[in-house]
């Protein structure tokens, strides 16, 4: 169904990598400290009024769900977050991206782009594709990112046209 052969690829340095790390993991940690508070704000006072359960009784429950529940969040979408020794390579694909062969899924019967957007940053623009994927509550999302090479910002076009966007 899909092509076995990149269609682009680039090679990023070692130093705008490492930096890059370092702004994509604040980044996450940030989404991450929202999400968690969020739990904590909605579950606590629906366990008290659906549940007829104390405060200290929510509390107990909705805390370690606000922590952990970020924490798995964190660990799974981050695994391509690894610092590099060497030039790392960014294979396109057109339901992929391979990051010094970890794949990133874009695309496959269950998950879809819905939006690719370039996000100007102080040190280096982050190109971010948001995936979607249906669950029993309805679609959710997260967000993925890469570093864009100055030398790149041609390929652009060509990553949009190629990746198929459904809304």
């Amino acid at each position: 169904m899909y092509s076995n052969k990149p269609y682009l690829e680039w090679l990023i340095p070692v130093g705008l990598w490492n930096r890059f790390i370092l702004i994509e993991k604040k980044n996450k940690k940030e989404d991450n400290i929202y999400f968690g508070i969020g739990i904590l704000i909605l579950c606590t006072p629906c366990l008290m009024f659906l549940r007829k359960t104390s405060f200290f009784e929510a509390l107990m429950f909705s805390v370690p769900l606000a922590i952990l529940l970020p924490y798995l969040r964190n660990v799974f979408t981050t695994k391509y977050l690894k610092k590099s020794l060497k030039e790392l390579s960014i294979k396109f694909y057109e339901n992929k991206i391979n990051i010094n062969k970890k794949d990133v899924e874009l695309r496959n019967e269950r998950k879809w782009v819905s939006k690719i957007k370039v996000i100007p940053n102080d040190e280096m623009n982050l190109l971010e594709f948001t995936i979607n994927w249906q669950t029993s509550k309805g679609p959710t999302f997260d967000e993925f990112r890469i570093p864009i090479l100055e030398d790149k910002k041609d390929d652009i076009h060509k990553i949009m046209n190629r990746i198929e966007i459904k809304s």
